[in-house]
């Protein structure tokens, strides 16, 4: 895509453009809440859709019995992969047909599937709604945040970032106790019926949204999207089966190292390709690679744990989906909590620091769940401590490691740019998810070893990013300032 000149305070040359793109609009001084907060609900209800399944994903497994869990875990898994895929090419959709139109059409498609999804009669059909859902999502995700963007003025993007992270992290956290609520007292198909209120309501409020749009540029790269998504299917199927399969046969080695080709396959297009389903261009520096890089690793720890909690507390713990449901809100509420002090600390000790002390206390909460989940079922004593911990360090991580991939970027290249680093997140999702299940499956007549044995991966990874942001990050200033 060709950039468009960018003003000093932030707005497009129109003038230099073409008289395709809309004329330069000007941040207002006070940004208006309900759009904000509309901008903000976009992020919500795609990241609320990750965690609530999850809580529901045991009564899911019962009602489809006749489906193995590694199948079944598509219904997860599935959601991650398609979004994945398809994040960048509808970014840059989004910058050539208009952010408020594609806004509207992601919300549409998000809620018509989970329609689809609440009424499935059959574990196919579920899986099949669930990834046209996740179309949805992956349009909703870079839109949301290109909107939401241009309200504020350059100095205050940061803050804007913040916000909207700290939006996906109350998602999350909401997620897994509301997922418990209405899988205990209704069903798990409620958990994809509660979307379509909302969904019909943030459509008919999106038309006040001001659009965003640049002059027309290359075509997204369809077959790039096929080609990542087969990639991301093939490892996330050989890392989920392997445990029935058996590690060293044929079909997992070929799984593995088919996904691998092709996710080579997906790098050397998207070097050529004008507009990539990877933008490589975004990491040539350093702080975009320790940004991206980062949220993908630190994904796959954050992910894997979700799901290895919910089935550690219904599984081994005995607790009912409502309860194990409410113990794991605590870590992603923390993390929405610490999301705007860990901007401003970042602003003053620098992004590497926040990163690696965030790493470090997401590992001792992760210990303290470690020591207390062998002990007897007991929610104060040996669960809240662990799980409020891991929360307090996710939210230092999450939010400054997208404000570091962000740093620098053109606004003319924003949504590009947030939906390369939300890509790269749910790829982390796709991997963390899989381990979480092949682990799991492996350990299906130790539910304690299973959990531990997560346990250790979320501390290896989580180590991993501390050592990624020391070698690779450094101190920014507000994104897209340069």
């Amino acid at each position: 895509m060709t950039d468009v000149p960018v003003a000093p305070d932030g707005t497009r040359d129109a003038a230099a453009g073409d008289s395709a793109a809309d004329p330069p609009v000007k941040p207002p001084a006070k940004p208006p809440v309900k759009l904000v907060l509309l901008c903000c609900l976009g992020a919500f209800v795609a990241f609320l859709d990750s965690t609530i399944v999850n809580v529901a994903f045991p009564n899911i497994a019962e009602t489809f019995d006749t489906t193995d869990l590694p199948t079944l875990s598509w219904v997860l898994n599935g959601y991650n992969v398609v979004i994945a895929a398809l994040l960048m090419p509808a970014g840059r959709a989004a910058d050539r047909l208009g952010c408020r139109r594609s806004f509207a059409v992601g919300l549409a498609t998000f809620t018509v599937a989970s329609a689809v999804c609440g009424i499935a009669d059959s574990a196919a059909v579920l899986i099949g709604a669930r990834l046209v859902q996740a179309v949805g999502a992956a349009i909703l995700v870079p839109t949301s945040l290109a909107l939401l963007l241009p309200m504020f003025p350059m100095a205050k993007r940061l803050a804007a970032i913040t916000l909207w992270s700290a939006s996906a992290a109350l998602a999350a956290g909401i997620g897994p106790g509301l997922g418990g609520l209405l899988a205990e007292h209704w069903s798990w198909r409620a958990v994809f019926l509660v979307n379509i209120p909302i969904g019909i309501a943030a459509v008919w409020a999106g038309r006040h949204l001001t659009e965003q749009r640049e002059r027309s540029g290359p075509t997204p790269d369809v077959l790039g999207s096929a080609l990542l998504g087969a990639s991301l299917g093939l490892l996330a199927l050989g890392l989920v089966k392997a445990p029935d399969w058996d590690w060293a046969s044929a079909r997992t080695i070929g799984c593995l190292v088919g996904g691998a080709v092709l996710a080579a396959a997906v790098v050397a297009r998207s070097a050529r390709h004008p507009a990539p389903v990877v933008s490589l261009d975004l990491l040539r520096s350093r702080n975009a690679v320790g940004g991206n890089i980062g949220s993908m690793l630190f994904s796959v720890t954050f992910y894997a744990v979700i799901l290895n909690n919910i089935l550690f507390l219904t599984g081994h713990w005995g607790w009912s989906l409502l309860t194990a449901g409410l113990a794991t809100t605590p870590p992603p509420l923390a993390s929405a909590l610490v999301a705007r002090p860990a901007a401003r600390l970042a602003e003053k000790f620098g992004d590497p620091l926040v990163v690696i002390a965030g790493c470090l206390i997401y590992i001792c909460g992760t210990l303290l769940l470690f020591w207390g989940g062998g002990q007897d079922p007991d929610f104060l004593t040996h669960w809240l401590p662990g799980a409020a911990v891991m929360g307090l360090g996710a939210g230092l991580v999450w939010p400054v490691l997208g404000g570091v991939a962000l740093a620098g970027v053109e606004p003319s290249r924003l949504a590009t740019a947030s939906a390369a680093n939300a890509a790269f997140r749910q790829l982390g999702a796709v991997l963390g998810t899989a381990l979480a299940v092949s682990i799991v499956t492996a350990s299906a007549s130790d539910a304690l070893g299973g959990a531990r044995n997560t346990w250790y991966l979320s501390i290896g990874f989580a180590f991993g990013v501390a050592v990624l942001a020391a070698v690779t990050v450094r101190r920014t200033t507000a994104p897209a300032a340069a």
